[in-house]
């Protein structure tokens, strides 16, 4: 590694609302939070969590430290790569550790992509007063 590389990453961790790219998911149901929803949740990882691991597996945390985690509110940013930011996506600033940093300049790591648990229902079900 160069003396000089900070290891940095800024990366979309989730964005607002629904991808219009992606039709299904693998498990073939189509997954998003809304802008309100998204913002809940990175503020509760900003509060609660903070762990980076790697590829979703368990045991890999501590690779990476979050320096920077917020909801972007700007005009739609065009990276010039295909990929947009719009106003209420989730950005997670992260500096890595020299393997997960290896990993990225190899491209095997591509972005980050926040692991949780949710519960599902349909845009019509009422949301009760008791749900997150």
């Amino acid at each position: 590694m160069a003396a000089n590389e900070q290891r940095y990453l800024l990366s979309i961790a989730y964005q607002a609302g629904p991808d219009p790219r992606i039709a299904t998911g693998a498990d073939g149901s189509r997954d998003f939070f809304s802008p309100e929803e998204l913002e809940k949740a990175a503020w509760e990882f900003a509060k609660s969590s903070r762990s980076i691991g790697l590829f979703h597996k368990d045991g890999t945390e501590g690779h990476a430290d979050v320096v920077e985690s917020y909801i972007y509110r700007g005009p739609d940013w065009d990276l010039g790569d295909g990929v947009v930011v719009k106003s209420g996506d989730w950005l997670l600033g992260t500096v890595l550790d020299d393997t997960a940093w290896a990993l990225y300049k190899s491209g095997e790591i591509t972005g980050v992509s926040p692991q949780g648990t949710a519960k599902r229902r349909r845009p019509t079900d009422p949301v009760k007063a008791d749900q997150p």
